[in-house]
């Protein structure tokens, strides 16, 4: 046999053959979107590797440059607010200003003593209480992850009554779930098939019969791949390391059941040759479309659970459509804005400091941002 050490598993089509079948078709559009998973896959995976790098390296200590400007300006507005100058109206406005930018500062900020100086503010200009609305919307914030996350991972998590969890705890308990949910079904199945096998119909012993013939064609391509690699047979030492390596992803492939992996390892070793996938039966072809059926769906949850994972991580909306090639972009851009923002955080709270009565107009062009938003939003 000639065939390339990595020529890719598909059967080709010639001018002078006859036309593909319908297996055939179906076997090559198999491999082509198994491939096309296992590219979106790793994109996937060195996206977010170095988004996360660069996460931690810029965005971090930005964004707690921005909260620590957040602070200070908070801090300085509600010093502010002693003043007996300012009206009745201004005071309210000021109020209403301080609450908006502490309401959602509070957990951000990791000094506990900090943290309880700002709930302070907020309960003074706002007439509420911090913790006791904190408790009622972390049930609704509940309420929407868990819907999030049936949505994306199909996991029904149960978050009522906890504490609020951070990102990392709650996707360690999203794949815990989902390890105990697949577990379950990998049981019920199991239990569905016995029950089948007791007593089978036409149609339920036809399918016992292909699945088995299946899981026989993959065994038969991993006999033959041990029969050929396994190093114990080997005296030379480089080729026994050689075959060594082959026999552990090929041992890998058959556990994972992926056909494709042994296949692609076939080719490799020179074992067989396009031709041979070519004049494969159209029963043999049938056998294998269904392993990479399966092996296809494997993938495509994988990737769903990636991006959904990553998502999660950083608090992205769940439901945008994102692609690999756009993350560093996205980030370049979130990048831009904080900087843009904390320059002019900076710009504010260096012009309130030099002149004390900078605050009127501070409340003058808070109260037009107010009645902006309030146009916005007729609700509110």
């Amino acid at each position: 046999m000639t065939a390339p050490r990595h020529t890719p598993v598909r059967i080709p089509q010639t001018p002078s053959a006859a036309p593909l079948s319908a297996q055939q078709k179906k076997f090559n559009r198999h491999i082509e979107r198994i491939n096309e998973e296992r590219a979106l896959l790793s994109a996937w995976q060195e996206a977010i590797a170095a988004y996360r790098e660069r996460h931690a390296r810029e965005v971090v200590p930005l964004r707690g440059s921005h909260i620590a400007l957040l602070v200070e300006l908070v801090q300085h507005l509600d010093a502010a607010s002693d003043d007996k100058k300012l009206s009745k109206a201004a005071r309210r406005t000021l109020s209403e200003g301080i609450t908006d930018r502490v309401a959602d500062l509070i957990d951000a900020v990791p000094d506990e003593a900090t943290r309880a100086g700002l709930k302070d503010i907020y309960n003074r200009h706002s007439g509420g209480d911090y913790d006791a609305e904190e408790a009622e919307d972390n049930e609704v914030a509940k309420e929407m992850a868990q819907a999030m996350v049936r949505d994306l991972f199909g996991v029904d998590l149960d978050l009522q009554g906890k504490d609020t969890e951070s990102p990392e705890d709650l996707l360690r308990r999203i794949e815990q779930q989902m390890q105990a949910q697949r577990a379950q079904a990998e049981q019920q199945r199991e239990a569905h098939q016995a029950k089948r096998r007791a007593k089978p119909n036409a149609r339920e012993r036809k399918a016992q019969e292909e699945a088995a013939q299946a899981t026989q064609s993959v065994r038969e391509i991993y006999r033959k791949l041990a029969s050929s690699l396994h190093p114990d047979r080997e005296t030379d030492p480089a080729e026994r390391e050689r075959k060594t390596a082959l026999m552990q992803r090929v041992n890998q492939a058959y556990a994972n059941n992926k056909l494709l992996d042994l296949l692609q390892l076939q080719l490799e070793i020179e074992q067989i040759d396009p031709e041979h996938i070519a004049g494969l039966s159209e029963e043999r072809l049938k056998h294998y479309n269904r392993v990479l059926a399966e092996q296809l769906k494997e993938l495509q949850q994988e990737v769903n659970e990636v991006e959904g994972h990553f998502m999660m991580e950083f608090g992205l909306d769940p439901y945008q459509r994102l692609k690999p090639a756009g993350l560093m972009r996205d980030l370049r851009a979130d990048l831009q804005v904080l900087e843009r923002e904390n320059l002019r955080l900076t710009r504010e709270l260096n012009g309130l400091r030099a002149d004390p009565a900078a605050i009127k107009d501070w409340i003058k062009a808070e109260r037009q941002l107010q009645k902006q938003q309030d146009d916005f939003d007729p609700w509110f």
